[in-house]
């Protein structure tokens, strides 16, 4: 690992080591789905807060045109808008992290591990076999899926663990580059420069964010959002909800002031 790449981490912890020394981590196809181990294969994931049982996504992976990622029911916004912010920048630095192998395996290249985290396709679905976390918007789980789920299985130690955390090590998960936190939320035109960069951004509301109105509702509390662009001349703030990917949500500056607490900005992707 790089000395100016971060570890990778999670809210809690640093975490110096993932994997035995000099292999990944696997997942085979046949390993069992009840938490048990057969002979060297790991255990795969419980099903997590709001789901009974794993299920293969047959759908495609990653098609030429990435779709937006989508957050599920599992409360990882502070994965999920980094990786809409990415996609909405440079949505190749996410494709390629990932490496489809020989039996429905997939290979995931986290930049900061040393080797491919890799993990099959069961993700988790409810009783009527409905997908519960991240998915392509409006399409099944594909790439989302199962980055989110090399990520809850090998960093968090388990989809509850996604379940809280903090932007910026979102963001530091998915390219291995230290990013920047700004307490005070940018301008209209320091927004626009920064786009212009090709730098993504995920900005976070508060507890009381509630209490602010918009188009769409009140803002969520504790969330995070992409923030995709800006206007000059109203001054308006664009965001995207990982929740509903496909809506664009117009804060006056004002309100983007009111209602979020920070904003976390990566180095030029380009």
């Amino acid at each position: 690992m790089s000395a100016r790449r971060p570890r990778v981490r999670t809210w809690r912890r640093t975490l110096h080591a993932l994997a035995p020394t000099g292999r990944a981590r696997e997942a085979r196809p046949g390993a069992p789905q009840d938490g048990t181990r057969t002979g060297d294969s790991p255990r795969p994931p419980a099903p997590g807060p709001h789901a009974t049982a794993l299920k293969e996504d047959r759908g495609p992976l990653a098609p030429a045109r990435l779709l937006r990622p989508r957050q599920g029911r599992l409360g990882d916004c502070w994965l999920m808008a980094p990786m809409l912010a990415i996609h909405e920048t440079a949505p190749e630095r996410l494709r390629q992290l990932l490496s489809e192998e020989a039996g429905g395996i997939v290979a995931v290249q986290l930049p900061g591990m040393t080797e491919p985290i890799r993990v099959d396709r069961h993700l988790p679905v409810d009783a009527r076999g409905t997908f519960q976390y991240g998915r392509r918007d409006g399409a099944n789980p594909g790439w989302v899926g199962v980055l989110e789920k090399a990520i809850a299985l090998h960093v968090a130690g388990g989809y509850p663990f996604l379940q809280r955390g903090f932007a910026r090590f979102g963001f530091e998960l998915l390219l291995g580059e230290r990013v920047r936190t700004q307490l005070r939320t940018p301008s209209a035109a320091q927004v626009i420069a920064w786009r212009s960069q090709h730098r993504a951004i995920a900005a976070s509301t508060h507890p009381l964010s509630p209490r602010v109105p918009t188009a769409a509702g009140p803002l969520p509390p504790n969330h995070v959002f992409a923030v995709v662009g800006a206007d000059a001349h109203s001054g308006h703030i664009h965001l995207r909800n990982p929740a509903r990917p496909a809506e664009l949500l117009v804060l006056d500056a004002r309100s983007f002031r009111r209602g979020f607490l920070s904003v976390d900005v990566t180095a030029p992707l380009g």
